[in-house]
């Protein structure tokens, strides 16, 4: 049951964040944003740490796995705030179902894992049409979007990448979600105030109420919670099995952005949503009796 529950919460915390981006950017450089949000979520993980006695870093032996996760936040985040500059925040959500892609190739290389079956071939290229379907009918694609679009691809490798090699390291070292998600923050600051400074510079900060409110749901929220539920799935999950909720979320993203500010929904885009809900179907075989997703879930929970 827990597997489950946290499976679903990293779910609704993916759908929920690039609204919460969207929302929150109307006072604060996206540079500086990001960065705030992991400093914040860095120092509130740490003081819980210490009050509840819970043991911190180990940098001397687990380095290599903090410096591999550190590449999921920075440069990844990075270039996705940046994309947003280009590209709508719907489209950015949209592009993280392409990770299947990237893990699927990724995962042989790497883990010795050969997810490129015949029947997950045929579901990946199912959901990718599913997302074509919906970006044909809601974006234009301008000169500008094609540079989003090349820093969204190059993020969904260094994303995918990052997971298949915390995955890899998972299985030699033996690390807490907890302890997993904050040495990948501390990581990942050094790159992201650099970045902040050299982008933008430190100038005085002006907040708005909903971009405040924003940072405070991404910070404790998303990153926080989201990370350490996103690195424990990580770790007792199979690597596909994680890969499959961009290709959720998405969908979900977009009934949230309907229901909060009115984004409408098209039958185009109800037509991606089934054609993606479908390949997931497909790609877990659930069909059978028991699914594959359902037997680690119950071995594992």
């Amino acid at each position: 049951m827990l597997v489950r529950f946290v499976y679903l919460l990293v779910i609704l915390i993916w759908a929920t964040t690039p609204l919460s981006i969207k929302l929150g950017g109307d006072s604060l450089a996206p540079i500086a944003a990001l960065s705030l949000r992991i400093l914040i979520a860095f120092f509130v993980g740490s003081a819980l740490c210490t009050l509840f006695g819970v043991a911190g870093l180990n940098i001397r032996r687990h380095w290599k796995l903090y410096f591999a996760a550190s590449i999921s936040l920075f440069p990844n985040m990075a270039l996705v705030y940046l994309a947003a500059q280009y590209i709508p925040s719907g489209l950015i959500a949209l592009m993280f179902g392409l990770s299947p892609f990237f893990t699927a190739a990724l995962a042989w290389p790497m883990l010795g894992e050969r997810m490129l079956v015949p029947r997950k071939l045929f579901a990946i290229a199912l959901a990718a049409l599913g997302l074509l379907c919906i970006l044909a009918d809601d974006v234009v694609i301008t000169g500008d979007s094609y540079t989003g679009i090349a820093l969204m691809l190059l993020s969904n490798l260094l994303f995918s990448g990052s997971a298949v090699w915390v995955k890899k390291l998972n299985a030699t070292i033996v690390v807490s979600p907890v302890e997993q998600a904050l040495g990948a923050m501390a990581f990942a600051l050094p790159g992201m105030l650099l970045s902040w400074w050299l982008w933008v510079g430190f100038e005085p900060l002006v907040f708005s109420a909903v971009s405040l409110g924003s940072l405070l749901y991404l910070a404790l929220f998303a990153s926080l919670v989201g990370f350490v539920a996103y690195y424990y799935i990580l770790k007792v999950m199979p690597v596909e099995t994680v890969s499959l909720i961009p290709l959720v979320s998405p969908v979900l993203a977009l009934a949230i952005g309907s229901v909060v500010v009115d984004e409408p929904i098209t039958p185009a885009m109800l037509l991606g949503a089934g054609m993606i809900i479908t390949a997931l179907a497909v790609h877990q075989g659930l069909w059978r009796q028991r699914s594959p997703m359902n037997t680690a879930m119950d071995t594992r929970s």
